[in-house]
């Protein structure tokens, strides 16, 4: 699952791109919003969120050591960008808000320590090798990157309104139009994704960030592409989040892109009801598994009574058990719940937040600001032949087969 085929370069490679020329881009938030904006967009490239003022006073910012001694920012970097307080942390990096000296514009640079990383650099390389290779305005951006020798320097598109779950639980009227503008967004990069033969496989609220445009107006934005890899025939690993994972994933098989539209799904059905359509039973999560497996989809009343029969179309379609039958992302934007605008006289309110507190671990964040990236800490043993064993850090599993053994990266990406 760690080992994703490389777009460009091999592990280990210099990088050597002072800068990429990226610029972070507004993101449709509906098909009609889309229209309007392309007609209003002319090259621009000012990030919404250039007034927003990060640190109170400029004594906060690094020169050009961080804050916590744990990075020294290149000079050239430093001309450049002020750094500012730390938004997360793990075993191989921080993350640090940063400021544009010539725009304004807010950043997130990832700064990754190589000698923390020695004999796990493949795993870095994969997930950058896929970064820089997309630009889409709904997955969070690369701007760009340098390399030290000590040090790995990421600068990334900084995405502040908070994550999906934060979007529902603050909406004081969140509609199926709201949920249905969110879809949009998340089927509109699945199928850029896709069409580039990259599978995001975790795909989940967690890594959707909210975007909040000039005009008060909120579009979704992926981010994390630690388990994304580049699908050139069937893949085998297990890997992903357990309400989320595809049931060809458990079945090993064999999977490909489908399995994102498989987690989409399940995000839809939560976007309209609050709790997922398969739910184990506490912590056990072979039955949890064995539900996946089934297939077997409800719309259990009285969660979903308000629910109009559109919708649960679109997520039937979504939630198919086999791949051939499933909706492709295509489908899913042209589906009449997504495309179709025309909102009722007195379109009924979702009461879901309520449902999301009780299902989910959705604790209180001391920020709202993401980058959209991970900060990996990895460890490895063995166990006996063909155990397939899950281990769920931060809702996240991994395994993959090594010859006989089956060797358990645990990879735990630090909320950010």
């Amino acid at each position: 699952c760690l080992h994703a085929p490389l777009a460009n370069g091999t592990a280990g490679s210099q990088l050597s791109t002072p800068r990429s020329g990226k610029s972070p881009s507004p993101s449709p938030t509906s098909p009609a919003s889309l229209r309007r904006r392309r007609s209003s967009q002319q090259g621009g490239s000012s990030l919404s969120l250039a007034s927003t003022r990060v640190c109170d006073s400029l004594d906060d910012w690094d020169t050009p050591q961080s804050d916590d001694g744990s990075a020294h920012i290149p000079p050239s970097m430093a001309e450049r960008y002020r750094v500012g307080r730390t938004l997360g942390g793990g075993a191989f990096a921080v993350v640090k808000e940063c400021v544009e000296r010539s725009t304004g514009r807010e950043f997130a640079l990832k700064v990754i320590n190589k000698d923390k990383c020695i004999g796990k650099e493949h795993m870095v390389q994969s997930e950058l090798s896929i970064l820089r290779r997309i630009k889409h305005p709904n997955i969070v951006l690369l701007i760009e990157e340098m390399d030290t020798p000590n040090e790995l320097y990421l600068v990334m598109e900084l995405v502040k309104g908070g994550d999906l779950f934060d979007a529902v639980s603050s909406s004081s009227k969140y509609t199926e139009r709201d949920a249905a503008c969110m879809l949009f967004n998340l089927a509109s990069a699945i199928k850029y994704l896709h069409g580039l033969n990259i599978v995001h496989r975790d795909i989940k609220p967690e890594n959707l960030l909210v975007y909040e445009h000039l005009d008060s107006s909120r579009s979704l934005k992926l981010g994390d592409f630690g388990l994304a890899t580049m699908v050139t025939g069937p893949l085998y690993a297990v890997c992903g989040t357990p309400t989320y994972v595809a049931p060809e994933v458990l079945d090993e098989t064999g999977y490909g892109l489908e399995v994102d539209v498989w987690a989409a799904g399940v995000v839809a059905y939560i976007l309209l009801c609050g709790f997922p359509p398969f739910q184990g039973s506490g912590d056990n999560q072979e039955v949890l598994f064995e539900q996946i497996q089934s297939g077997h989809l409800e719309f259990p009343s009285p969660s979903w009574d308000g629910v109009s029969d559109a919708a649960m179309d679109l997520v039937g379609g979504m939630l198919e058990r086999g791949r051939g039958q499933r909706f492709t992302p295509v489908q899913v934007l042209e589906h009449h719940w997504v495309k179709d605008e025309r909102l009722p006289e007195n379109e009924p309110h979702l009461s879901i937040a309520g449902r999301i507190r009780k299902h989910f671990n959705t604790r209180t964040r001391t920020t709202s600001t993401s980058a959209g990236v991970a900060v990996i800490t990895v460890s490895t043993h063995t166990t006996s032949p063909n155990t397939a064993l899950f281990t769920i850090t931060e809702g996240r599993l991994v395994h993959s087969y090594c010859h006989k053994f089956l060797i358990h990266y645990s990879i735990n990406y630090d909320a950010i």
